[in-house]
């Protein structure tokens, strides 16, 4: 993915690489961002719960309930834990130093959803649809769609 490689590393580890993960039935994501990256807010598609740890360094993570409003925005540091519900939206934001963190997922074959980029939930929204729901113009919805569409799960710091 373009931009990727500015902003860290995304690993994920599944019962296919690791089958001893599938027998307790788990999956993980290991998250590695470069100092002020981003990683998108994401959510679980499917309903499981995260439990993230962080093994190095430190940031930001910000958590949006089902209903539209954060419910936590606080500063993780190494040795944290922080569960993410069910359904919940969220985003993480290294400091200066970076920050790595695994996040332990309850299935064994998780589907996210994701904001931004091909796959991004806004490309299966009509322009119209956007346009209402976020009270735009049709030509700020047309630059709203292709940033969206550009950008990566991870995104480097912005200069």
């Amino acid at each position: 993915m373009p931009g990727q490689a500015d902003a860290g590393l995304l690993t994920s580890l599944t019962e296919k690489k690791f089958p001893f993960i599938g027998e307790v039935g788990l999956s993980a994501i290991l998250v590695k961002l470069e100092g002020n990256a981003m990683s998108s807010p994401f959510y679980a598609a499917d309903s499981l719960v995260r439990v993230i740890y962080v093994a190095k360094g430190s940031g930001r993570i910000q958590v949006v309930g089902i209903n539209g409003a954060s419910v936590l925005d606080t500063k993780l540091m190494a040795g944290h834990l922080c569960v993410v519900p069910r359904f919940f939206v969220a985003s993480t934001i290294a400091d200066g130093e970076g920050m790595e963190y695994l996040s332990m997922i309850t299935a064994t074959q998780p589907l996210f959803g994701d904001f931004t980029g091909e796959t991004s939930v806004w490309g299966a929204l009509s322009p119209q649809v956007i346009q209402a729901s976020l009270n735009l113009t049709p030509e700020f919805e047309q630059v709203f769609t292709a940033k969206i569409k550009k950008c990566t799960i991870l995104v480097p710091p912005q200069d």
